[in-house]
């Protein structure tokens, strides 16, 4: 009989003891989290004022704290992306995706890393990832749209656009790329038009006096080409394509000395392209 109170009261020590770790444990789990968020929190604030390094340094002190807390990853991932460190912000954008598979704002952050690297059909997969899992965000229809342009499915990122202007019909922006993405199908009609919109909405827009300038002289709508490379340049005396593409209305219209002027200008710029055009039009 005391050998049977002996062993029970041994299996009670050792089941106070293991209980004992078992909270102990949670309460260091919890105590890690405190101080995570307090870390995560900090971040924020300095991301807010631009403090990129001194929030990333945050981030890092949070994830040391508890490698577990897994929001810190989607906020690191954005920090580090901002300071140039693509890969870093794919690798932590990639950590928060294991744990949150059904993140929206993940895969298109992931992916337009990717873009910036380069890898197109990787940013492509996670885009359409982002947009199943949620249709209705514009960022992930411009940014998929952006991929789709620069692999040349122009109707897929016509598609995508649309889509975006549906859900805010007045974003300049999205006209611009309907305007670039129906230059790329040779619509010039149809390209100028969208940015006679992205111009209504936005006067200030040199990018679109550029584009509609161009299309505009393949329309052969040479005054209205010249108007608007004017303007460009009012907006943006620094902007080398529009000078160079001035240049070529004017050759084309018999002025030489204002075309290989334009030509120079461009040049000055870093605009290499003039280089060539200079050697063969203006010597």
């Amino acid at each position: 009989m005391f050998y049977i109170r002996y062993i029970y009261s041994m299996n009670k020590k050792l089941s106070i003891a293991v209980f004992f770790c078992f909270c102990y444990k949670i309460a260091c789990c919890q105590s890690d989290t405190t101080i995570s968020a307090s870390y995560l929190q900090k971040a924020k604030a300095k991301e807010i004022l631009k403090d990129f390094k001194g929030a990333l340094d945050d981030y890092d002190s949070a994830v040391i704290s508890n490698p577990n807390y897994e929001k810190v990853y989607l906020y690191r991932g954005f920090v580090k992306f901002k300071l140039s460190d693509i890969k870093g912000s794919i690798d932590d954008y990639s950590k928060f995706i294991v744990s949150n598979p059904k993140s929206s704002i993940a895969y298109d952050n992931r992916g337009y890393s990717k873009f910036v690297l380069g890898d197109n059909h990787g940013a492509l997969d996670d885009y359409n990832a982002s947009i199943a899992l949620n249709p209705n965000v514009i960022k992930a229809h411009i940014n998929r749209g952006a991929v789709e342009n620069r692999l040349g499915q122009y109707k897929n990122a016509l598609d995508d656009f649309n889509k975006a202007l549906t859900l805010n019909q007045n974003n300049a922006d999205i006209y611009f790329d309907i305007g670039i993405t129906k230059g790329g199908l040779q619509d010039s009609n149809g390209a100028v038009e969208a940015f006679n919109n992205a111009i209504r909405l936005n006067p200030g827009f040199d990018l679109a006096f550029l584009y509609r300038g161009t299309n505009r002289g393949l329309l052969k709508d040479y005054k209205g080409a010249m108007d608007d490379f004017n303007q460009c340049l009012a907006l943006n005396p620094k902007n080398s394509l529009a000078y160079l593409n001035r240049g070529g209305i004017k050759f084309d219209q018999g002025d030489k000395v204002g075309a290989c002027s334009d030509f120079q200008m461009a040049l000055s710029l870093g605009n290499e392209k003039a280089a060539e055009v200079i050697k063969e039009n203006c010597q």
